[in-house]
């Protein structure tokens, strides 16, 4: 498959950038049709939450954050050069949702310390507004929709229905996990094994969760753009660099939408593999 890659004429673009500045780009991320369901499991998002308190650094008194690579991810278009707009995610959409369910769970602690403030600054790495003040949601995707929007995507959390899908039910149990995990004792029980009683003690709670944030904002990864969306779906087929490893049902669902391609007037790709998916 590189080899196949290779013998192309691909505009292929590499950035090193932070999760900040991916989520400030002004971009709305699209989540593909062709890509699977939000579906981490326990031990993904358990490590993802584990790293980044694990890298908090704790000194004469202070709480700072430290480096940490996520790997690579992979768009259609450029985050961050050009006109604002749409940018399809082919490769990290697992990664993006799961620190998007993060921050809507310190946003709900920032809110119980009544530091309406601090939950506000992190949603907007949640919402953004376009040009004309509305409201953008910084993640798109069809098939978590509207679920994630009211649970995840919304500080005030009213009239939020049940799950009725294994991917919403995974986006609770996400975000149950992250939300127990913050909470304040548990936090110091997990920072006091490296640090010790006296070290962690001092600290304030609400100083350990923007600690916490900002170790995310601040987590490094690649950025791969290409224009052709053709390119991206070959690179997509061997770019899987953290996370679930992808089954045997992604790879052909992957292969399928990468020919079927037409979306007007109506989508019968999607609506045919959601029901051979059943």
């Amino acid at each position: 498959l590189f080899s196949k890659v290779e013998r192309r004429d691909m505009n292929i673009k590499p950035q090193d950038k932070t999760i900040r500045e991916l989520l400030l780009s002004g971009r709305q991320f699209i989540i593909p049709r062709f890509q699977r369901e939000y579906s981490w499991e326990k031990k993904n998002y358990k490590e993802f939450l584990d790293d980044m308190i694990n890298c908090l650094i704790i000194s004469k008194g202070q709480i700072s954050f430290d480096q940490y690579f996520l790997g690579t991810m992979l768009f259609v278009g450029d985050c961050f050069e050009g006109d604002k707009g749409e940018i399809d995610v082919v490769d990290g959409q697992q990664r993006l949702t799961t620190i998007t369910i993060l921050f809507s769970a310190l946003s709900d602690r920032f809110l119980e310390k009544d530091e309406d403030t601090l939950s506000k600054q992190i949603f907007k790495y949640i919402m953004t507004t376009d040009d004309n003040g509305n409201d953008v949601r910084v993640i798109k995707s069809k098939t978590h929709y509207p679920f994630f929007s009211f649970y995840i995507q919304e500080r005030q959390k009213e009239n939020i229905k049940a799950p009725s899908s294994e991917e919403e039910q995974c986006i609770k149990e996400t975000y149950e996990y992250f939300y127990n995990s913050l909470n304040e004792k548990t936090l110091r029980n997990f920072l006091k094994k490296k640090y010790g009683d006296d070290t962690v003690e001092q600290l304030k709670y609400v100083d350990i969760l923007k600690a916490v944030r900002d170790q995310v904002l601040n987590t490094t990864f690649i950025s791969i753009s290409t224009k052709e969306r053709e390119q991206a779906n070959m690179i997509f087929e061997i770019l899987n660099a953290k996370g679930k490893r992808l089954s045997d049902v992604d790879l052909i669902k992957n292969k399928i939408f990468e020919i079927v391609n037409d979306t007007e007037p109506a989508d019968f790709a999607e609506e045919k593999w959601k029901s051979i998916k059943s």
